[in-house]
């Protein structure tokens, strides 16, 4: 993005003034940037004559410590002819509406423009389109006059507004709206839509109250980039640096009548003169228009501007506000005005503005610090003995760590004695603060806290120290401001008024949070270009700038500085992400998640903004929460694909939906897993189940090896396939079905997916990836319409899932959404069921003790295979405890699912984590780690069962996750897994081929394992009960045969045997299973023959 700062002559408010601007116009260009992601924004200096810089209003810019965009604080300015890279880090928690300007002299009344921090997630308030209302004001005079005015002696004062402009439009107190193509602004808008409005104030001095004839809603949804709950006022107000988003609901036809234009009246507050300005608000396809200002204004604004919303904006989730008693520190400031050689604005005693550095050259203080060390910094208890700034450096020092309770006082003017009082919006950089309130008179905090009981405030960065009368006693107090604030940005930051004209007569301070080692993180070469006016930080039309923000800097900045610098992991993972998705690429990231828990504990920091935990309170906290909820992360972290940056295709999957959405579609799906469903759909289980037997049998007949992977495969899709669609997929019959396959390679395409968008180049791949992934992704959806389709088509009424989501009234779900829930059930189930098959199946192989001892459970509690019953299963507690025990050691979803911490940040597990990091916890990692489970590595079933493991903790393993977005089949899964479990192993003697074979460090993991064959030779087991039949059988055919005489003893009889007994026996049967006593003796694989024949 580039940005370009130019002196032009520009048409304003209906004449033509000599302005800064930004790409030629009045305002620049609307900024959108995503959040958690990197921009950078190239800002070019284009005057002859003058510095700039640029100011990205709000943000803590706590990533880019120098480009902040204050000269003589954090940076050098930009010098005419060259340009400077920002570096813009907006946080998730920073999503909504700001705006950027230049940061010299009187530049930001027009060089500035709107900054948008999109929402990660789905906004959590509805609307259909957005307006921007930006205020601004206008000054007949060019910046250079006002300027050199405020510091002259004597002194020259600017004059009052010449007008209030919106979106840079509006009319001069000296022009007449509707004459000489002078117009008013007009906001465009159309009947029965919700609007969100972002009002941006960007005024130079002006607080206004706005209103709009006929419409007196505006439901507050925003304050200074914070979402907070609805809070309803009849007009809005602004002073310079506030923003405030609400949501406007437009007048439907039928309420206009053939009404089509609105007025939109302004007014100035609490100045010696009131400047009366007006808009119009017309909605499309207006047969009546507005086009000049009414000769009285048709609105009154009684409320005064002390009682606008004050102690009424609560944030929409809670935001850690710190109580009186966590304050460490009380700072009271008075605001005066006095008379030296010019009338200047003191803040307890000091004034300071862009020439007050007390340095060479009004180096600024963050240079002074790398360049000096140590002893640049301020003097902390000298600050303490002197109202809270440093006499040497004139700066205002800070420890991280501290909570601040910061108190404004307005007071009477000193200027002759005359006591004049002005109202002034306080505007802090850095990190925000919670308003905690304001008053008449001097600030006390014992009566304040009662209107703080049941009161959370939201966090600001800009609100107003009012007045509450134009006099008071000379020096006397007269109103009071109160802030708190946690200092954990380490910087250089800058807290003053926001009321150009009081900037620039000093009413201004520097603050330094943090010490010296919290603060210069960045190594020396790699600063050299920052710290000289002018030097290679900065470019012109031959000479690139030097951004070192990435590489060295960036890597120092992540160990250092980072809020999450006090986490334990690997460094080169805290440097970057690039290890976690090179890791990733190759399928291993579980297994070296896994050993980095082992070697740093229960947390780890496994990329620059991310934890993993692995404990039971982390599961509930970060899974379980339900207000707020931790969001899902999109931003190449989660398990969803490219599609779910569309919110309309994310909230139609119940896998990716945000939380209201993700409610409904429970709610509508809910009915097919009920218990009653369950019982309704063992018809399927059981089908598959023994078609399953079956197939294994007799594939197994030739005593060749069985991939039990492919098996299981086989037979959970054909369960999930009819259970999904009621229509089966065939796989049982025929392996060939390339639905398997398009599962398998569409997850290493998301992983591929997650690699692209971390370096936003996502873009690419559509030529990058490989073919048969795009292959993948695009088979895997039309199969998926495809089966939906059907099903909607078919007559039969099958109790499949279907059925009984469309049979709930209250379901609601278009055909798109049934699609993708369906996609949803076929990746889960299916996956899910195999995998945990196959992980049982092989530690039980590999464990002679623990499978003997559930063959023995199963054998002796059926004695006839229908007998496996769902609710039978239930009542086999070994079995269960097995099952748990696989899912524990060989977790289907064996990665984490990340979330993004909500607001200002959480506790978790006893330390505060800050808002927009993902954590998550790593099942592969919980599940076996030592803080959780004695013996974590080994398959002990007894856990589950035995006293003696009673200090394991058991919701350390959550294989379905946990809270409200947990797999809403588990009761089916488990149920599944029960009854294949038992008929195979009821039928079944199985031994795997190699039983020395680690088959699990064999396989990959891309979001779910990508197994490798697990081979075995099933033995058919032929129950006691049925040999001991099978044997009077056999007996009393051969009596009958003797008498019959149709047989001899010896060989005759052999034959005929062979004959009656042909269900029951080996092709040709087998001389060495005859006994000695004329009789016949088995082996196990006659055994198998004798159950075929049943």
């Amino acid at each position: 993005m580039v940005l370009q700062g130019t002196m032009e002559n520009v048409s304003i408010g209906c004449q033509t003034r000599e302005s800064v601007v930004v790409n030629g116009t009045l305002y620049g260009p609307t900024l959108r940037l995503p959040p958690g992601q990197r921009s950078w924004i190239r800002v070019y200096n284009d005057m002859e004559h003058h510095n700039t810089t640029m100011h990205w209003h709000g943000l803590s810019m706590r990533m880019a410590p120098f480009s902040d965009g204050t000269p003589s604080a954090s940076q050098w300015p930009i010098p005419p002819g060259r340009f400077f890279d920002y570096e813009v880090f907006p946080l998730k928690s920073e999503s909504g509406t700001y705006f950027y300007h230049s940061h010299v002299g009187f530049q930001a009344m027009t060089a500035a423009g709107p900054l948008i921090i999109e929402d990660s997630a789905e906004p959590p308030y509805a609307y259909d389109d957005e307006r921007i209302i930006m205020l601004s004001d206008y000054y007949n005079k060019t910046d250079t006059q006002i300027e050199k005015g405020l510091t002259a002696s004597p002194f020259v004062w600017s004059g009052e507004t010449n007008a209030v402009l919106i979106n840079g439009v509006g009319v001069s107190v000296d022009e007449t709206a509707g004459q000489n193509g002078c117009k008013l602004p007009i906001i465009n808008v159309e009947p029965g839509k919700t609007y969100r409005l972002r009002f941006i104030g960007a005024t130079a001095i002006s607080m206004v109250q706005l209103g709009i004839v006929g419409h007196d809603n505006f439901t507050i949804i925003s304050a200074d980039g914070a979402y907070t709950k609805p809070h309803s006022e009849n007009i809005m107000q602004l002073s310079s640096g506030q923003r405030f988003d609400v949501i406007f609901k437009a007048k439907t036809e039928e309420e206009l009548n053939g009404t089509g234009d609105f007025l939109i009246q302004m007014e100035t507050k609490d100045r010696p003169k009131v400047y009366q300005g007006y808009g119009v608000l017309r909605y499309y396809k207006a047969t009546t228009q507005i086009n000049k200002a009414p000769a009285t204004p048709p609105l009154t604004f009684s409320t005064k501007p002390y009682e606008w919303a004050e102690y009424a904006l609560e944030p929409l989730v809670p935001n850690n506000f710190p109580k009186a008693s966590e304050v460490t520190r009380t700072i009271n400031i008075d605001s005066r005005q006095l008379s030296t050689q010019s009338i200047i604005w003191q803040i307890n005693g000091l004034e300071w503005n862009e020439t007050s550095s007390p340095f060479p050259g009004d180096k600024p203080y963050l240079v002074n610090i790398y360049e000096q060390g140590e002893a640049a910094m301020p003097n902390y208890t000298a600050a303490m003995n002197n109202n809270g700034w440093d006499p040497t450096t004139l700066t205002w020092p800070a420890k991280l760590g501290e909570v601040l309770e910061i108190v404004w006082h307005n007071t009477g003017s000193l200027v002759n004695n005359g006591g004049g009082v002005d109202f002034h919006p306080f505007h802090a950089h850095g990190g925000h603060f919670w308003d905690i309130g304001s008053g008449n008179g001097t600030y006390n905090q014992t009566e304040n806290e009662e209107k703080l009981k049941n009161y959370n405030p939201v966090k600001r960065d800009t609100t107003n120290l009012y007045r509450y009368g134009e006099k008071t006693t000379s020096g006397a107090n007269a109103g009071w401001r109160a802030w708190r604030l946690r200092v954990e940005d380490a910087g250089v930051w800058m807290i003053h008024c926001h009321i150009l004209q009081h900037m620039v007569m000093g009413m201004q301070t520097v603050w330094v949070m943090g010490d010296y080692k919290d603060i210069a993180v960045l190594p020396l070469l790699d600063t050299a270009g920052y710290l000289q006016f002018g030097g290679n930080s900065t470019g012109n039309s031959t000479d690139a700038p030097t951004a070192i923000l990435y590489g060295v800097g960036r890597a120092a900045y992540n160990i250092y500085f980072h809020p999450l610098r006090h986490y334990p992991g690997p460094q080169l993972w805290a440097i970057s992400r690039l290890p976690w998705n090179l890791v990733n690429l190759k399928g291993s990231l579980a297994f070296r998640i896994r050993e980095l828990h082992e070697q740093y504990g229960p947390v780890v920091r496994i990329a620059p903004d991310e934890l993993s935990y692995t404990s039971s309170t982390a599961w509930k906290k970060i899974y379980g929460q339900r207000s707020p909820e931790f969001s899902k992360c999109f931003d190449g972290r989660g398990i969803a694909g490219p599609s779910v940056t569309n919110p309309a295709v994310r909230n139609g999957g119940i896998v990716t939906a945000d939380q209201e959405p993700h409610a409904r579609l429970r709610k509508a799906v809910l009915p097919a897993f009920s218990e009653r469903a369950l019982r309704e759909q063992e018809e399927i289980l059981q089908l598959y189940a023994n078609k399953l037997v079956d197939r294994l049998r007799s594939s197994s007949e030739s005593g060749a090896p069985q991939d039990l992977v492919k098996w299981f495969s086989l037979a959970a899709f054909d369960i999930i396939s009819d259970l999904a669609f009621g229509q089966a997929a065939g796989c049982l019959d025929d392996a060939s079905q390339p639905w398997l396959q398009v599962i398998g390679t569409r997850a290493q395409g998301i992983v591929r997916y997650q690699f692209a968008i971390h370096y936003g180049v996502e873009g690419w791949l559509e030529w990058l990836a490989p073919k048969a992934q795009k292959l993948a992704l695009k088979k895997h959806g039309e199969l998926t319409a495809g089966k939906v389709k059907r099903r909607l088509q078919a007559t039969e009424n099958k109790k499949d899932f279907m059925s009984y989501i469309l049979e709930n009234s209250q379901a609601d779900l278009s055909n798109a959404d049934l699609v993708r829930m369906a996609s949803a059930f076929i990746v889960a189930g299916s996956g899910t069921a195999a995998t945990a098959l196959s992980g049982i199946t092989y530690f039980l192989c590999r464990s002679p003790e623990k499978y003997s001892r559930l063959t023995q459970e199963i054998r002796n509690a059926f004695t006839r295979d229908e007998d496996i019953t769902m609710t039978s299963t239930g009542e086999l507690r070994y079995l269960k405890a097995v099952i748990e025990e696989g899912l524990r050691i060989y977790p289907p979803s064996p990665s984490a699912l990340p979330r993004f911490v909500p607001g200002a940040g959480e506790d978790i597990d006893g330390k505060w984590v800050p808002g927009g990091t993902a954590v998550g916890v790593h099942q592969l990692s919980a599940a076996h780690s030592g803080f959780n489970w004695s013996h974590p590595k080994e398959f002990i079933p007894e856990r589950w069962m035995d006293e003696d493991f009673s200090m394991d903790d058991k919701y350390a393993s959550q294989p379905f996750s946990f809270g409200p977005r947990n797999c809403i089949g588990k009761s089916m899964a488990y149920a599944e897994l029960r009854i294949v479990l038992a008929k195979i192993l009821w039928n079944f003697d199985l031994e795997l081929v190699d039983m020395a074979e680690d088959w699990v460090s064999k396989q990959r993991i891309y979001l779910i394992w990508q197994k490798v064959p697990l081979m075995s030779h099933p033995e058919h087991h032929i129950p006691k009960f049925l040999d001991a039949c099978m044997s009077l059988i056999w007996n009393a055919q051969l009596d009958e045969a003797l008498l019959a005489g149709q047989t001899d003893a010896n060989n005759d009889g052999r034959r005929q045997r062979e004959t009656t007994t042909a269900p029951y026996t080996n092709d040709g049967g087998d001389d060495d299973n005859k006994d000695e006593s004329d009789g016949e003796k088995y082996d196990e694989n006659d055994k198998n023959s004798r159950l075929q024949g049943r």
